[in-house]
């Protein structure tokens, strides 16, 4: 196997530390990873639910957020608005029209594209708890 100096380097760095029992590297980014994600995916259904237009409360409650467990090898979250209102009408097209608006009736609200646009960033944030879980084993 061929290795430039600095790749040489950090991959003896890497087979110092996991050797030596001092962390196991792709574990703590997984834990990283996972805790990033279930914060994010936190942050953005509090602010569904603080932002949601409200006039029976029933699209708001209509809100689930679900873990996604029937795929192997994957982490992840489905959030969406579940159900239909007494017309027959899924919450989900109600959120969006309120979300985008009807041209020449009313503006739409913003309230899921703000949400998502809170997610941007968020692999720098990942990175950010990766280096905070290794500094927190004493990995510099």
């Amino acid at each position: 196997m061929w290795n430039d100096g600095v790749t040489k380097e950090l991959n003896d760095f890497l087979n110092d530390i996991s050797e030596g029992g001092k962390i196991d590297i792709p574990e703590t980014y997984v834990e990283a990873v996972k805790e990033t994600i279930t914060n994010e995916v936190k942050n953005y259904s509090d602010f569904i639910d603080k932002n949601v237009p409200v006039d029976t409360g029933a699209l708001k409650n209509s809100f689930v957020v679900e873990e996604i467990k029937n795929r192997d090898n994957y982490f992840g979250y489905s959030a969406y608005f579940k159900g239909e209102n007494s017309k027959g009408v899924a919450y989900q097209k109600i959120a969006n029209i309120l979300n985008y608006g009807v041209p020449g009736k009313f503006a739409g609200r913003f309230f899921v594209t703000r949400a998502i646009r809170r997610l941007k960033g968020m692999n720098e944030r990942i990175d950010q708890k990766f280096r905070d879980k290794l500094r927190d084993k004493g990995v510099e």
